[in-house]
């Protein structure tokens, strides 16, 4: 069946043979009178690629979701200045916080400690794959349907303000980085296009990105002052200025 979304402030169709991937995005469900911009849908040919290309052995229902993410992740960073990122992103007093790392540093663990510390002052925006986009020179980090193990997230948008780069230590700390040190460090964490053309426009997003945003090298223990020590780092430094 054809359903339409809006994802990122951006509407399109999708047509969708399993009820899987319409629960993940059935929350992204618009009935707004706006012409959809875009269509997407899985093949067979696309559900046996993802198949090939998965570490994990899904079901065709599993497969056809990153299929369309597929699709949809392309059609966006062509199109709209946008792009993913891997990160666990809140908001925090109305900006965007995202912590990145390796896969199973603790992100979910760190994110976890500002909510208990900061309580309803934090909202998840998506704790896996958001979308970042660069509308008006503004970076603003979106919710999406495909929010990681635990699917927490939210149908929101935030202004960027602050990328952490999370690591595990004994003690606490954080300090701040600059745009050259991050640049490498934050390719690792989105899709990487093979075509030339698309790959210049990614290192012009995230350039300018990294440039707008700040940035930290964060080392953590799981304690629970560890978001305190984050939030006087990201905040404290603003204030200061």
């Amino acid at each position: 069946m054809i359903f339409k979304f809006r994802i990122a402030d951006i509407v399109f169709t999708a047509d969708i043979r399993y009820r899987y991937a319409y629960e993940i995005m059935k929350d992204y469900l618009t009935d707004d009178d706006v012409e959809p911009e875009f269509h997407i849908e899985a093949t067979d040919e696309d559900i046996a690629r993802e198949k090939e290309l998965s570490p994990h052995a899904l079901s065709s229902a599993g497969y056809e979701s990153t299929a369309l993410y597929r699709k949809y992740i392309y059609i966006v960073m062509e199109r709209y200045n946008a792009f993913f990122f891997h990160c666990s992103s809140i908001e925090v007093d109305g900006k965007a916080i995202m912590f990145t790392a390796r896969s199973g540093t603790g992100k979910s663990t760190h994110r976890n400690l500002w909510l208990k510390n900061f309580g309803d002052r934090v909202t998840v925006i998506n704790d896996d794959k958001p979308i970042i986009r660069r509308i008006d020179g503004e970076y603003r980090v979106f919710g999406t349907p495909w929010q990681g193990k635990e699917s927490l997230g939210a149908n929101i948008s935030v202004p960027a303000y602050a990328l952490c780069f999370l690591s595990r230590a004994e003690e606490n700390y954080i300090g701040a980085i600059d745009t050259p040190q991050v640049i490498a460090r934050a390719l690792n964490q989105t899709v990487r296009p093979r075509e030339p053309e698309l790959m210049s426009n990614l290192l012009e997003l995230l350039d300018g990105f990294l440039t707008q945003v700040k940035c930290f090298d964060l080392r953590v223990n799981m304690n629970d002052d560890a978001a305190v020590v984050a939030y006087n780092g990201i905040f404290g430094s603003t204030e200061e200025e």
